[in-house]
Order: C-alpha cells, then structure tokens, then sequence
C-alpha cells in the first residue's frame, strides 16, 4: 500500500524526488515480483522531476538487473507480465536495456504469448 502511495504522490522538488528514489531502490532486489514491478514504477515515474542527467543515469543503472531477472522468471505467466512492463519502461528510456538484448531472444520452450511479446 505505501509504493501505491508513493506512485500517486508527486514530490515538491528534484531533492525530494531523489531522497524518495534512494529509500525505494532497496525494494527492487524484493523477491515479490510485485513490490519490484512497483518500485519501478515509482522510479521511473520520478525520474522525470529530477534534471540532472548524471543522477538520473545512476538511477537508471540500477533499474536494468531487477527488470531482467524478473523477464527471465522460471513462470511464463511472471515473465510475460514483466515482459508487458520492460516494453512501457524501454518507451520512456530507450537506452535502458541496450547491453542485455540478448535476453530478449526467445527459447523453444516459451509460451507463445511470451514469444510475442519478445518480438
């Protein structure tokens, strides 16, 4: 309920945006692939407040690895829906997963709708 919260509230400044971003970044290593998807969204959602571009790519940074694994999930059903949100996350921030391309290659044994949704 709070990282809800969190998504809905809009910080004053950059500096409250940044302090907020730091104490929710814990949450992406969280082994519910909810709280991650959430943390994201808070993230990204306040990435746009804050305008130095060096700290925004230090954010951004942390945010590649939780995404990826979540894609990489052992449930087709988890994987798809972190799948859905990588392709929200990557038209916000193109750059964001240009060295792990090779994740996206699809295997012979994904669900077709995880297939499609790596194409």
């Amino acid at each position: 309920f709070i990282l809800d919260f969190l998504a809905k509230f809009t910080p004053g400044d950059a500096a409250q945006a940044e302090n907020i971003i730091e104490r929710v970044l814990p949450r992406l290593k969280h082994s519910n692939s909810a709280v991650v998807l959430s943390a994201v969204k808070i993230v990204m959602r306040y990435l746009e407040i804050i305008s130095n571009k060096e700290t925004v790519s230090r954010f951004c940074r942390k945010l590649s690895p939780p995404l990826v694994t979540l894609s990489q999930s052992p449930q087709s059903e988890i994987q798809y829906v972190a799948l859905r949100n990588i392709n929200l996350v990557v038209q916000k921030r193109p750059d964001l997963l240009v060295h792990k391309i090779k994740v996206f290659f699809c295997k012979y044994n994904d669900p077709i709708y995880v297939k499609m949704e790596k194409l």
